[in-house]
């Protein structure tokens, strides 16, 4: 299970949020994206400020990550997006069969 991975990122607004979605979707680095509000509070050149963002939570393999960057880069709003891989330790194997199905090209 070591190659699955969830990916977060933060978004600015909803209609961001939706169109890295299907970004995701469409170029299989994602084989399911979650979305949930949340408000993020944080430093940022040298400011401390508190933003309501939508929270999205990507599943995929460790092998993607490198092209999910740049595409997420390439249409972020922010300077400088959260993109946040963490290690899946287990899923069930139905789960991580349909995942690794849905990332085939």
């Amino acid at each position: 299970m070591s190659d699955i991975v969830t990916v977060s990122i933060a978004c600015a607004n909803e209609a961001e949020a939706q169109s890295l979605t299907g970004l995701l979707i469409t170029a299989h680095l994602a084989a399911c994206v979650q979305s949930h509000e949340i408000r993020s509070t944080y430093r940022w050149k040298g400011e401390i400020d508190t933003t309501d963002e939508i929270m999205l939570i990507a599943k995929t393999l460790s092998d993607r990550l490198p092209m999910l960057e740049a595409l997420v880069k390439a249409h972020h709003s922010y300077e400088v997006p959260e993109i946040l891989a963490t290690p899946v330790v287990w899923a069930s194997e139905d789960y991580a069969t349909w995942l690794r199905e849905a990332l085939e090209t």
